[in-house]
């Protein structure tokens, strides 16, 4: 019998970068709040708020404190409105969500339609469309463009999406535009975690995956273990049913990039106990059997 988890688990760099923008920052600020919630982990994001970073969804309720931006990015209309009332702006933003941003804006200025790869309500899409000159075409799925024709296009993805999807769309697009400018803005970690979860899910009799309802890139570790074995997506360990492991004695565990170390523990913890204690109960998410630090 045993528990393992996925080689490249929990937070990526831009979490961790966000994280440690914010937690810093409240330091200084009494009274500091983030536009939209700081990383998609509610768990993380109450954590948040006992360290004295508010969460609000709207610019109306900033009320002239300093606002961190999400890792997700936001519209650069709202951007600029910060500034224009003075508000201190702290940017938390992904290194390579900026960067998507960057080829965005350069790409449509260059005469490009953009077409963007990733769900419309995304903060991270509805952020990135943003600097988008003209109107952005955005689709989740190669098929849902078969039947138009382009001129020159230029397509990039949601730093979270699956590189497969990815590539069905640039290859149903050569077909139909004469120019075709492509830029892979898939993030590295999303993935090498996409990656290591497919291996272990090849390896398992049921898959966990850990991390937010919320989150993008949890979600596609999810779906991506559910194409090859039984599979449950849990926020917190109270969801873990002990019935799940009855004549199971492979079990992978996986977590999503907005996953707090100390949640994996607690979801690896729980497993053991209810399998029988076949390991020792773990301390820290690095003592988990197949874990391995990113770089």
């Amino acid at each position: 019998m045993s528990v393992r988890i996925a080689k490249n688990s929990g937070f990526c760099f831009g979490v961790k970068r966000a994280i440690k923008i914010a937690l810093e920052a409240a330091k200084e600020n009494h009274d500091i709040v983030t536009l939209g919630p700081i990383i998609h982990n509610p768990q993380m994001v109450e954590k948040m708020e006992k360290e004295g970073i508010h969460l609000v969804n709207d610019i109306s309720q900033l009320n002239k404190r300093p606002t961190i931006i999400r890792s997700h990015g936001v519209d650069k209309n709202v951007l600029e409105k910060l500034r224009q009332e003075g508000i201190e702006i702290i940017n938390a933003t992904c290194p390579y969500v900026s960067k998507t941003q960057q080829y965005a804006q350069k790409l449509s200025e260059n005469g490009y339609q953009i077409i963007i790869m990733g769900d419309k309500t995304h903060p991270e899409v509805i952020a990135l469309k943003s600097y988008v000159e003209g109107e952005a075409i955005i689709v989740k799925k190669a098929y849902e463009i078969k039947n138009k024709k382009f001129k020159n296009v230029g397509v990039i993805s949601q730093t979270t999406r699956n590189i497969e999807d990815f590539q069905d769309l640039v290859k149903t697009l050569i077909p139909l535009c004469e120019e075709l400018h492509v830029i892979n803005t898939i993030c590295h970690a999303t993935s090498i975690r996409q990656k290591s979860t497919l291996e272990l899910a090849r390896e398992s009799d049921l898959m966990i995956v850990v991390g937010g309802k919320n989150s993008s890139n949890t979600k596609m570790l999810a779906k991506i273990s559910k194409k090859f074995i039984e599979t449950f997506h849990i926020e917190i360990s109270y969801e873990i049913e002990k019935k799940w492991f009855k004549n199971r004695s492979k079990i992978g565990i996986t977590a999503g990039a907005s996953t707090p170390d100390w949640i994996i523990v607690e979801v690896y913890n729980k497993i053991i106990k209810c399998m029988g204690n076949i390991n020792k109960k773990v301390d820290k998410v690095e003592d988990i059997p197949g874990f391995k630090e990113e770089m």
